[in-house]
């Protein structure tokens, strides 16, 4: 990229600009890494836009992460009992349509 010159030297060398320059863009710098704060319930999230992800910090109580552990539980076991009679039901829609077709080929075979 830079040519040197006889002497040794790099052509376009560059001279250190003002600190004052150099202040001004540190300010931006953290007035671009200003996390921004989200409030949800007794949760607070928090973005770091400096890596470009989210995090909660812990609520200062623990009876909230009990709660929230026998909340989960009870979800859990909810959505468990939801996909069995889902399954049951498509069971039942399954064989609903076996008994159709079977009497459909019977009505075939009666009618001609």
């Amino acid at each position: 990229f830079f040519s040197k010159s006889k002497k040794g030297s790099v052509k376009g060398k560059r001279r250190a600009g003002s600190l004052s320059s150099l202040t001004s863009q540190d300010s931006q710098k953290q007035d671009d890494n200003m996390a921004i704060k989200l409030q949800l319930d007794e949760n607070e999230l928090i973005f770091d836009s400096a890596t470009g992800q989210w995090y909660s910090e812990p609520p200062t109580g623990g009876t909230n992460a009990a709660h929230l552990r026998k909340q989960n539980i009870t979800l859990q076991d909810q959505n468990n009992a939801l996909r069995l009679k889902n399954e049951i039901l498509m069971d039942m829609v399954v064989a609903l349509k076996a008994d159709l077709a079977a009497r459909d080929k019977e009505i075939e075979m009666l009618n001609g």
